[in-house]
């Protein structure tokens, strides 16, 4: 195979994993969004209280940790989602013929270092959330510390559901 029909091929899989990726990372951004709005343990509603309006859960530490990794996530994924913005604003390809797909050795280069970018971005939104539910469960549930403990461990499982996946892509890989 020639080096121009691999990298069409290359560039046409980056871009049909980047829509798949567009797509994870806009659901995680809308969710970061509005998890930061609905914050667990809700809001103070005495009318005649200083703190009316100020989320409830504000000196526990698994609330603070919820809305440090809540946070982190939704930058993460605006941060994949702009990437992808990027991918398809610099990185039109000059269609020849009606499919060929060109793009210099350098425009190469530069989409796949964004689209890498991108993947670690949403790699990191997806950990993070994963952390931002189980730290706001947590919140939630902590005078059930069975429960709670529960549910830390369950989410425990997504890491190690991370680490399966690479340890096969990896396997795969050096085969």
């Amino acid at each position: 195979m020639n080096s121009d029909n691999n990298d069409t091929r290359i560039i046409k899989m980056v871009r049909d994993a980047a829509q798949m990726h567009l797509v994870v990372a806009t659901l995680l951004v809308t969710v970061t969004f509005a998890a930061g709005f609905t914050l667990p343990g809700g809001f103070e509603s005495d009318k005649d209280s200083s703190d009316k309006g100020m989320a409830i859960l504000t000196k526990k530490s698994a609330f603070c940790a919820f809305v440090v990794t809540d946070a982190i996530a939704f930058v993460c994924s605006a941060g994949a989602v702009f990437s992808h913005f990027v991918m398809a604003m610099t990185h039109r390809p000059k269609i020849e013929g009606q499919s060929d797909i060109v793009l210099t050795h350098k425009e190469l280069r530069i989409l796949m270092k964004t689209y890498r970018l991108a993947t670690i971005l949403l790699f990191l939104s997806m950990s993070a959330v994963v952390i931002a539910f189980v730290t706001g469960l947590y919140a939630t549930l902590e005078n059930s510390v069975g429960l709670a403990a529960t549910v830390c461990v369950i989410g425990c499982l997504a890491f190690l559901i991370y680490v399966l996946v690479f340890y096969v892509i990896c396997i795969e890989a050096n085969k």
